[in-house]
């Protein structure tokens, strides 16, 4: 079971602050269209742009940082989506 946490925005669009999903072992990619196809298909528009993390999104698997749509999440592993300070 891979944990996700949902945090600022992203919770607002989710409608939940935590999901459990049921696997071994997923690619970010396919948890965002896991929460995608499950709560809000505007997500997967917030979360990926042009192939890559949104720009505004910080990543955290436990304490590494995810950079990349393909890199992956595993059983046991808590996943953070946060908002990046940003503004004026």
């Amino acid at each position: 079971m891979i944990k996700v946490r949902i945090y600022a925005e992203y919770r607002d669009l989710i409608g939940k602050n935590e999901i459990e999903i049921p696997c071994k072992e997923m690619t970010f990619k396919e948890i965002v269209d896991y929460l995608s196809s499950n709560y809000n298909n505007e997500f997967s528009k917030s979360a990926i742009s042009n192939g890559k993390i949104n720009e505004y999104m910080l990543v955290m698997a436990d304490d590494r940082m995810i950079s990349s749509i393909d890199e992956k999440i595993k059983e046991g592993e808590t996943l953070k989506i946060l908002a990046t300070a940003h503004g004026g």
